[in-house]
């Protein structure tokens, strides 16, 4: 049973850290909301460039001529 404790306890000690970490520097939010903003475009550009290159692999395949 103590084996299986002591990693409990370490997972409760660093939550205290983290949590006592995160009260002393409480103004960290701006970082969240650059990396959201950033994702959001990326995710866009990709998206954008997958339908380019959908549209460019279809006219592809339909200039197959099967006869």
């Amino acid at each position: 049973m103590t084996r299986l404790m002591t990693p409990c306890i370490a997972m409760k000690e660093r939550l205290h850290q983290c949590r006592n970490i995160a009260r002393r520097q409480p103004d960290r939010g701006s970082f969240t909301t650059e990396s959201v903003i950033v994702t959001a475009i990326l995710v866009g550009i990709a998206i954008a460039v997958g339908a380019i290159l959908l549209a460019k692999v279809l006219a592809k395949v339909k200039s197959i001529d099967l006869q």
